[in-house]
């Protein structure tokens, strides 16, 4: 397995996936940040898991040349190379909770992110593609304050990082508004342990590696892309909106 992850973080949900299915599989594991032994042949690999996306042209190379079969967490665009990989359904994910959203009768949503790679660009056309498809109208914006939600008329805001879901709520809650009567907030990625009970979804990471790992042991024969569903979270901060007041 190849991850140039130094730090504790997304990567480890993922990294204890691909641990437990090696273990099913009688496999050893070897983590390793780079791919320069291969050439020593001193250490027989049978397949590599790309863990992060630091990977690059060279590493791709390595693997192909020495015919070590391999297989991507998340999607890499290599000219030439169709590179089997297993991948969040993020799309998915956000249609599931805008639907949800428009459903309890939310007509202005606010999307807050700032898209910084593949996934954070998809969710965003996904959030975009989905409030057109439910009537709804939608606004992004890298970073919002509580002020400009309320002047907007907003009733529910989806954050891409939970970290500005608890800001916003917590901002709220010291103004005396209530989450979800005044403002349903959302995340797109819900920790497991979440101590404020945020709604939204949980990005599925040590499934993504449970699954490389079987994709890794099926190849050629397995279609070379397995999209994984993002898990809804009931949570407390999404309700129907308050009627205006008259």
């Amino acid at each position: 397995m190849l991850s140039r992850d130094t730090l504790p973080g997304e990567s480890t949900p993922a990294l204890a996936g691909i641990g437990h299915a090696a273990h099913r599989a009688g496999s050893g594991l070897l983590l390793c940040a780079d791919l320069d032994f291969v050439q020593s042949r001193d250490v027989p690999l049978s397949g590599c898991v790309l863990l992060d996306r630091t990977a690059d042209e060279h590493d791709l190379t390595t693997l192909i040349e020495h015919a070590i079969p391999f297989v991507s967490i998340g999607r890499r665009e290599v000219v030439g190379t169709s590179v089997p990989c297993v991948d969040v359904d993020y799309a998915a994910g956000v249609r599931d909770l805008v639907a949800r959203t428009a459903a309890l009768g939310h007509r202005q949503i606010v999307y807050i992110g700032m898209p910084s790679g593949a996934a954070s660009v998809e969710r965003l056309h996904a959030f975009r593609a989905a409030v057109a498809e439910f009537g709804v109208h939608g606004r992004h914006a890298p970073a919002v304050w509580l002020d400009q939600v309320l002047r907007l008329g907003v009733t529910a805001v989806i954050a891409e990082h939970p970290d500005d879901a608890a800001g916003l709520i917590a901002a709220a809650r010291r103004r005396n508004l209530s989450v979800p009567g005044d403002l349903s907030v959302m995340t797109l990625d819900t920790s497991e342990h979440d101590p404020q009970g945020i709604t939204g979804v949980r990005v599925p990471r040590w499934e993504t590696g449970r699954r490389a790992v079987h994709l890794l042991a099926r190849l050629p024969q397995r279609a070379p892309q397995v999209l994984v569903e993002c898990e809804f979270v009931g949570g407390t901060t999404l309700a129907a909106p308050r009627p205006p007041a008259r």
